[in-house]
């Protein structure tokens, strides 16, 4: 469709009629800015309201879609030609319907995957990496006491080893990975991750339960090793986990 054609051709007409824009739009319950958008090639009339438009002015409305007056012999030819333009047009708005649709819902579930990735990544753990500036570990009475500076850590856990000579506790601490990428934490120059911070206490009697004949022979060592691994460990392979990790405390 010619719409800078037919904009004409309804501007024509209506002067034709000796209708101002204010009046046709009047007769139509219409804002006279889309008079002036029809007129100026910018729109089209909306089909519901062509037939009403067609009265007012004095024409067909196979005339207003090939926006010219038309003789009896061009009628029929030109109105084939405005069924085949107005089936292009409708396959084509089809098409770009159909682009726009399957634009937003690649886009929703690209939203959707972003969402999941962001709350996978914000509740990723990771070890803790040792660091004698910011861990500290002292043996009280029947507590062991591990105390870190910063405010990264999530917790700490552990796992106790009875070996024939002594009690081995591991201990480890997670942090989320997030915190880490942001805080460029274990680097002395951060000083956001040095002030007093968390505490967590491991009583022995109820949570570390150490056999009383090697009540005295306890070391703490700090490691990143999985627990599970540690609880797998033989006498060869728990000295090289011993050998990975950090003697923090013992007695």
């Amino acid at each position: 469709m010619n719409q800078e054609k037919i904009g004409k051709f309804i501007a024509e007409c209506r002067k034709d009629k000796k209708l101002t824009q204010a009046q046709l739009a009047e007769k139509l319950n219409m804002s006279d800015k889309s008079i002036s958008k029809w007129e100026t090639g910018k729109g089209m009339p909306d089909s519901s309201i062509m037939l009403e438009l067609c009265n007012y002015l004095g024409i067909n409305v196979n005339e207003l879609l090939s926006g010219e007056h038309l003789e009896d012999e061009e009628y029929k030819e030109k109105a084939n030609e405005n069924i085949i333009k107005i089936t292009k047009e409708y396959e084509k708005n089809k098409k770009i319907k159909n682009i726009l649709l399957i634009t937003s819902i690649i886009i929703v579930i690209f939203l959707l995957i972003i969402g999941i990735a962001k709350i996978i990544y914000e509740n990723i753990e990771i070890n803790l990496e040792y660091d004698n500036r910011l861990i500290g570990c002292e043996i009280v009475g029947n507590e062991i006491i591990c105390s870190f500076k910063g405010s990264s850590l999530i917790y700490f856990d552990s796992t106790k080893i009875d070996t024939d000579t002594e009690t081995l506790i591991f201990i480890t601490g997670k942090m989320l990975l997030q915190n880490k990428i942001h805080s460029h934490f274990e680097t002395w120059d951060s000083m956001a991750q040095l002030t007093d911070g968390n505490e967590v206490r491991f009583i022995s009697k109820k949570t570390i339960d150490i056999n009383e004949e090697y009540r005295d022979k306890v070391k703490v060592y700090y490691t990143n090793v999985s627990f599970n691994q540690i609880k797998k460990a033989n006498e060869d392979s728990l000295q090289e986990i011993i050998e990975q990790s950090n003697l923090i405390a013992e007695k």
